[in-house]
């Protein structure tokens, strides 16, 4: 029986470069026996004795803190995803681009989101993307006076229907009316990116459910502000993979207290079964991280199910991302003083 039937050298290599990558992984254990650390410097040793160890030990003794460590764990994270993206070309290195875009949606959201609370945010709190990678002039907006000048500077970018949405964020003050565009300015592309693809279904099963169960998060998160339904409408991710307008229109249209049968009645009902208080309570950050520790483990369960696929590659790089917010958790639970059991609680096991 041959291994990899059919499959081209580049896609071999890519494949066979994420099986040796993956060993670089915490295992589960790992984060496990490091959120279990009485303090900060203990977790540091542990860092020290695998991936991590060179940036952290550049790290001064009396700069060690959680900003410090968690800019090593998403610099880290960053070189994982671009050394991918570097190892590839044609269709496989726009689709991996496109997939690292993810990055750049997660710091326009930080950055829109400490504007709106009047805060300061500085470069060294956003996610490091190499500078050829991005068109966004993440310095000048986390630098900008306020929120409409920030989202201004998005005008030369594929970010730029934003600005669209400044009276309406306005009108109801909540930076979700701009979460639901870049998710779906974001899913349109890499959506598009999949189709030229070796192996491209089991891409579109593990992209869609994100995709789709982000959507469903989004809309619980808007209807719990008491939005209008018309707006909430148009402040969502537009692809669909699994649901239709139908479903998203009756889950929108429901009433608090028949959410949750509605949502049961779906494909994704198995991802919120337990989750009936969190839904009628509206505790939109204990749903979403339920959702997303089903997403982890069907990721972890690819990775053993389809070691020769193109997916295994895409499971590895959601892995990396999920041990980098399992890192940042721990280093700053344990610097806020968390309870082991509430920490646990927050981690993706």
């Amino acid at each position: 029986m041959k291994l990899f039937p059919l499959k081209s050298p580049k896609l071999i290599y890519i494949i066979t470069r994420a099986h040796g990558l993956r060993t670089h992984l915490l295992k589960s254990e790992d984060i496990s026996v490091l959120s279990k650390a009485p303090d900060l410097s203990t977790i540091v040793e542990g860092l020290l004795k695998g991936d991590y160890a060179q940036d952290v030990s550049a790290i001064p003794s009396e700069k060690i803190n959680a900003i410090s460590l968690t800019e090593v764990l998403y610099r880290k994270l960053v070189e994982r995803f671009y050394f991918i993206v570097k190892i590839t070309d044609g269709s496989l290195r726009k689709f991996f681009e496109a997939y690292a875009k993810r990055f750049e949606v997660d710091n326009i959201k930080r950055i829109l989101r400490v504007k709106h609370g009047k805060e300061t945010i500085t470069e060294e709190m956003l996610i490091p993307i190499p500078r050829e990678y991005t068109t966004v002039n993440f310095p000048a907006m986390a630098g900008a006076r306020d929120l409409d000048e920030s989202v201004g500077l998005l005008k030369e970018t594929m970010y730029a229907p934003l600005i669209d949405k400044i009276e309406l964020y306005k009108r109801y003050n909540t930076t979700l009316i701009f979460e639901g565009l870049l998710e779906s300015l974001y899913f349109k592309e890499l959506w598009y990116n999949i189709e030229e693809l070796p192996g491209k279904n089991d891409i579109k099963d593990m992209i869609g459910k994100e995709m789709d169960l982000k959507n469903l998060i989004l809309i619980l998160g808007l209807k719990a502000k008491n939005l209008p339904a018309e707006l909430i409408e148009t402040s969502l991710i537009t692809l669909y993979y699994k649901l239709n307008k139908t479903i998203i229109s009756s889950i929108i249209q429901e009433r608090p207290e028949s959410t949750f049968p509605v949502l049961m009645g779906t494909y994704y009902n198995k991802y919120f079964q337990g989750l009936k208080d969190f839904v009628e309570k509206n505790m939109i950050s204990d749903i979403e991280h339920s959702i997303f520790n089903s997403l982890f483990n069907e990721h972890y369960k690819i990775m053993r199910e389809k070691p020769l696929s193109l997916v295994f590659v895409l499971a590895y790089l959601s892995l990396c991302e999920f041990e980098a917010k399992n890192m940042t958790a721990i280093v700053t639970g344990k610097q806020l003083g968390l309870s082991e059991e509430k920490l646990k609680s927050i981690l993706f096991l």
